[in-house]
């Protein structure tokens, strides 16, 4: 055996491992604490020799949005304590004059000033002074879990932070202290204040949790290379990825848009929408042209994250999301998640509220005694009570409340597509829809009508993509060093020395991870905008040595870039180099997806015919088939429901599917 990846996610945990270059894949029911569904599901490993060992985990949103991270206390520039407060007074509602914003990471009490003072030149205006440093470590032994230091200006000058920490350490301060000039070496304070504090209230989380799941490996017998799952769409180390923390937050997410990428490559495919629907939640990403969409800044619960993230948009709409009417008798579907327990009311497990999982079994769109993820069977009667218990109130047939249901969970899917392509300028009707978890390709055929996208894209895996997603990712690392300069004014000396002191800091720490030579790739851009502009945009730039020319090339990227993403650009106007960035990739091996073995019959993949409801059309006879057995050119029209052991796919009526090599499915709508 090679690799395995493990995806916790908030209902299902699902495990991708390769086997003599052949994929495994199998899934197990999330469980509290999670490490017990991971144990569960390294019991059905097959035999072999694992080397290496991808794990993507929601440990880091779930301790955000649960309030649970360590208490922190934040050391800062004299007359700054309130910044983590005051932040941008940016409202989610401009007139929304009570709107709540959410409470800071650390409370007044231990946000701690320490006399000393950088200027906008990294000059030093006032020493460090390191006997308050001292008093200070003096109060915060045994009173706090984290440390974060964040002064003003340090990504020019990093010495007072750095000094600080030794001083910390000196005085016997055992805790995690993070500094901002190596989370975050960039200008924009508040930005760099608040990402660094939330990394470091995370980082006894984060690290305790991997130290568990390490000691689960050797308890296991399983002692391979481990790496976690990380927002960027690489994977790191356990080390780099505890000191990171915060780099964790999209995970999950991150996973399912590279598997998608991997297997729609593989089919021929460039442009992309990729619908990741799983129990609690629907992740989005628009593809062009292979390319995977990064951002540098996200609100993750309400707080801003400026670290390289694959360009999500996330919506409460999954499978375990409950029905409800708010106070003027609306129906909604989400946030609010059943989760794995108690679940849908199907499962039987004490859930009473309606779900789109309980939607769909009322409507016939799977079989009650074959649940995926090896569930004990599930509930028909429930489902049927809890949603015609909702339907009752609003004078609703079973049916029709069920379809609803639906309706509404598809709405905000159908939203959130519309933001990541029409609200950015691209027509979706120009890509392809991959549906993917273990709900996505139950609704796949409806939004691409809703959409008018004339081909879905349902692969073999689509219900364990994400884990998959973590076997194929690369090893990735980003390092950003802040300039803000105008280009004109900045030497290619200057640039130069910069961008060699990025490599080397990334070549050592992949030297750290046992990666080098023609394994990595070293990927460099720039943060532009027009002077005077309040946002960058990132540009693609040649490896160092520049020469003269250079700095004329990336303003004339940054001009047809800029008309590309707005629709106009300023010629004339000055450009301003905001940061110079490094991606640092570690390439790893890639597995083979496997194809379908020749000789199959089309008739043995047939399982029953059974009754499923659709909008318009009643209560129809429909064909189900077993996806696995399904021979490669077989045709499908809908409407036809295809099994497999990790998700279900819905052909509706007008629709027709066919099946490639590799066993994925072709919708046409």
């Amino acid at each position: 055996m090679d690799a395995l990846g493990i995806d916790v996610g908030g209902t299902f945990t699902d495990f991708v491992a390769t086997v003599a270059g052949q994929l495994q894949t199998w899934k197990v029911a999330t469980a509290h604490p999670p490490l017990q569904s991971i144990l569960l599901g390294l019991r059905r490993l097959p035999r072999g020799r694992l080397t290496r060992l991808v794990y993507g985990t929601t440990v880091a949103t779930n301790a955000l949005l649960e309030g649970k991270w360590a208490r922190t206390a934040l050391l800062t520039t004299q007359g700054f304590r309130d910044l983590l407060e005051i932040g941008r007074q940016n409202r989610p509602d401009l007139y929304d004059l009570f709107c709540e914003r959410p409470e800071p990471l650390v409370s007044r009490r231990w946000r701690l000033e320490v006399p000393e003072r950088v200027d906008a030149e990294g000059r030093v205006l006032i020493p460090l002074d390191e006997g308050a440093v001292r008093k200070v470590a003096r109060k915060l032994k045994g009173a706090v879990e984290a440390v974060a230091v964040v002064f003003l200006f340090s990504f020019l000058n990093p010495a007072h932070e750095q000094r600080v920490r030794e001083i910390l350490w000196a005085e016997g301060l055992t805790v995690p202290i993070t500094l901002s000039c190596e989370v975050l070496p960039e200008f924009r304070e508040y930005e760099r204040t608040s990402t660094t504090v939330l990394t470091a209230a995370l980082r006894p989380v984060v690290e305790n949790h991997l130290l568990e799941l390490e000691k689960t490996w050797s308890e296991e017998k399983v002692v391979p290379r481990l790496w976690i799952m990380q927002s960027n769409g690489g994977v790191a180390s356990p080390q780099e990825a505890g000191r990171k923390a915060a780099t964790l937050l999209l995970s999950g997410p991150a996973g399912g848009v590279m598997g998608a990428r991997f297997v729609a490559e593989r089919a021929g495919l460039q442009n992309l929408i990729t619908l990741d629907m799983g129990g609690t939640s629907t992740d989005v990403c628009l593809i062009r042209a292979g390319e995977i969409p990064y951002t540098s800044e996200k609100l993750v619960a309400g707080r801003p994250v400026r670290l390289p993230m694959v360009d999500v948009h996330t919506v409460g709409a999954g499978g375990g999301s409950i029905a409800w009417l708010d106070e003027t008798g609306w129906l909604r579907v989400g946030p609010q998640s059943a989760g794995a327990r108690p679940g849908p009311a199907c499962y039987n497990r004490g859930g009473k509220d309606p779900t789109v999982t309980d939607a769909h079994l009322c409507l016939g769109r799977f079989h009650p005694e074959r649940p995926i993820g090896g569930l004990p069977p599930l509930s028909l009667r429930k489902a049927q009570a809890a949603v015609q218990g909702l339907g009752q109130k609003l004078g609703l047939s079973l049916e029709t409340m069920a379809l609803g249901i639906l309706e509404v969970a598809e709405a905000h899917m159908e939203g959130a597509i519309r933001v990541i392509s029409v609200e950015r300028g691209y027509d979706p009707r120009e890509f392809v829809l991959v549906a993917f978890g273990g709900a996505g390709p139950l609704h796949a055929a409806s939004l691409a009508r809703k959409l008018e996208i004339p081909k879905v894209f349902v692969p073999a895996q689509a219900g364990v993509l994400s884990a998959l997603g973590l076997v194929v990712t690369d090893i990735v690392h980003t390092y950003v060093r802040s300039v803000l300069a105008p280009l004109r004014d900045v030497s290619v000396t200057r640039i130069n020395a910069v961008l060699h002191e990025l490599k080397r800091e990334a070549e050592a720490t992949l030297r750290e991870e046992s990666l080098g030579g023609d394994r990595c790739e070293f990927l460099f851009s720039a943060d532009l905008r027009y002077l005077g502009q309040g946002f960058e945009l990132p540009v693609a730039i040649p490896a160092p040595p520049w020469e003269e020319g250079s700095i004329f090339e990336i303003t004339r990227r940054f001009h047809e870039l800029h008309r590309q993403r707005y629709g106009f650009a300023h010629l004339a106007a000055e450009v301003e180099l905001v940061s110079l960035r490094l991606t640092a990739v570690g390439n790893t091996e890639k597995p083979e997806l496997p194809k379908i073995p020749q000789g199959r019959e089309f008739s043995k993949a047939r399982r029953e015919e059974r009754r499923a409801f659709f909008e318009g059309e009643g209560w129809r006879r429909t064909p189900v088939y077993w996806w696995p057995a399904l021979p490669a050119g077989a045709e499908i029209r809908g409407p036809a429901s295809v099994e497999g052991p990790e998700s279900t796919a819905l052909i509706p009526p007008g629709a027709r599917a066919h099946v490639d090599p590799f066993g994925h499915l072709f919708l046409e709508v």
